[in-house]
């Protein structure tokens, strides 16, 4: 579990093709402290396994499943990425419950940099925008935020300037896909009205 905190950037080292998928590289530079083999670690919001620890760099495999649904197959070596430990006992609830489980990819249509802040409207399809819900939060790329406003399909959330230079979003560019996680307890309580409202049927 994560906390949608991003403890650092990090950058892609290498990507290998294996029989599993992909082994994934990681320079963390100065953001592994604590972390061990078989510990999770969130890269830009995917909840990876840490196979190996070696100085600053670790290794992640990548499954098949995890590659087409995340934006993580596309990584380009060189490439930044958020970085966040597992969430320890103990330790502080800054953001929000983060699982590390993508649920959708979005794309970044508008960055409005007035007003002292920064204002990213993400274009999002159903079934994930429907439980997006104004003031609730959200994870964009690991970085647990604030949803602002909200469309039909699309949202907003505002970033203060740290935020925005602390993570890759300082980087983002129009057209950008985006790792999209929705708040887990949204889902969990919109599966269940779901499964209430389909008709039960006797034999």
């Amino acid at each position: 579990m994560f906390t949608g905190l991003v403890h650092g950037v990090g950058s892609v080292v290498s990507r290998c093709t294996t029989t599993r998928g992909e082994h994934l590289t990681v320079d963390a530079r100065s953001h592994l402290e604590g972390v061990r083999t078989g510990d999770s670690i969130s890269v830009n919001g995917v909840c990876l396994t840490v196979t190996e620890c070696v100085g600053t760099h670790f290794g992640a495999d990548v499954i098949p499943q995890t590659l087409s649904m995340t934006t993580l197959g596309t990584l380009s070596v060189g490439e930044e990425v958020n970085l966040e430990p597992a969430m320890r006992m103990g330790d502080r609830m800054g953001g929000h419950i983060v699982q590390g489980h993508v649920d959708s990819i979005g794309e970044l249509v508008q960055i409005d940099r007035s007003a002292g802040g920064f204002l990213l409207r993400v274009r999002l399809g159903a079934p994930s925008i429907d439980v997006v819900v104004a003031q609730g939060s959200i994870t964009l790329q690991g970085v647990s935020l604030t949803i602002a406003h909200r469309g039909s399909d699309w949202f907003e959330v505002a970033l203060i300037p740290e935020t925005f230079a602390r993570t890759t979003l300082a980087h983002a560019a129009i057209g950008q896909r985006l790792n999209v996680e929705v708040d887990a307890l949204a889902r969990m309580i919109d599966q269940a009205i779901r499964r209430q409202s389909i008709p039960h049927t006797t034999a």
